[in-house]
């Protein structure tokens, strides 16, 4: 998960002079609790959205929210921001309308925000999180690192062992590998394997490539349930001209950064 720190400074706007006092049933700002919690970032290189939220209390020293903007600097403090507006609609990247969580995933584009980022980028990013309640306007400041651990492979599914047949008949079961990521499963591009055969060497000179397409092809020998549900499969064949021994799967999966898990593997025995 990206860590996030958070600096806050307020800022009261009135329209005339300031006055500081204590009186009976005045309310103090800086007497309150935050209004603002929760906030958080997370860079969507699948879909290449950029998301921001954060919990809003609905009141603030006396006065309703008005609005709730992100001015977004991306990776350079010194470049001109970009202000982009949180919604509690259940729209525009918002789940659940009035839950008091403002959110918003917009495009990293530059037709849209001057401001994008790189799948290839590995420090931080900068924004303050502007809330206005009547005129008291709430500044928070972040700083996320972006830094991309990669994906990793949380289980395999496959047989341990499985009988060779004789003649042209071919022993047929399948694999399934379920991924993940820290920015979802949905970052995970690619998955494949490198099969080692009992002597050491391995049954094809290039990776073998399971797919989560949702589509089955038994001729080419590919199978898998379901789209887009980060779990990678397709059918694995065992045939009279395999030889009898172990079987090392060395599974793989890499990400739309280019960063690759490390291996994980399962055995079969062919008997």
């Amino acid at each position: 998960m990206d860590k996030v720190y958070l600096y806050s400074m307020r800022i009261w706007v009135t329209a005339g002079f300031l006055f500081f006092f204590y009186s009976c049933g005045d309310t103090d700002p800086a007497a309150e609790s935050d209004p603002v919690t929760d906030i958080a970032f997370s860079f969507i290189q699948s879909a290449n959205k950029l998301y921001f939220s954060a919990e809003c209390a609905p009141s603030y020293s006396g006065s309703s929210l008005d609005s709730v903007n992100v001015i977004w600097s991306g990776t350079d403090t010194t470049s001109s921001a970009d202000t982009i507006r949180l919604y509690d609609t259940g729209e525009n990247g918002d789940i659940i309308s009035e839950d008091d969580v403002y959110s918003v995933k917009v495009l990293n584009d530059t037709l849209l925000i001057k401001n994008t980022v790189s799948v290839s980028d590995t420090h931080s990013v900068y924004f303050w999180l502007r809330t206005v309640y009547g005129s008291n306007v709430e500044l928070t400041q972040v700083t996320v690192s972006i830094s991309n651990s990669g994906p990793s492979i949380t289980a395999v599914s496959m047989p341990d062992s499985m009988r060779k047949l004789g003649g042209d008949s071919l022993a047929i079961s399948i694999m399934v590998v379920t991924a993940d990521d820290p920015d979802g499963y949905e970052d995970v591009k690619s998955c494949y394997l490198m099969f080692q055969k009992p002597d050491g060497t391995y049954s094809s000179g290039s990776p073998i490539s399971l797919y989560d397409d949702g589509l089955s092809n038994p001729v080419s020998y590919l199978w898998d349930e379901t789209a887009g549900d980060g779990k990678f499969s397709r059918y694995i064949t065992i045939s009279s001209g395999n030889a009898t021994g172990t079987y090392n799967a060395y599974f793989y999966v890499r990400d739309y950064a280019g960063i690759e898990s490390s291996a994980y593997l399962k055995t079969l025995v062919v008997y």
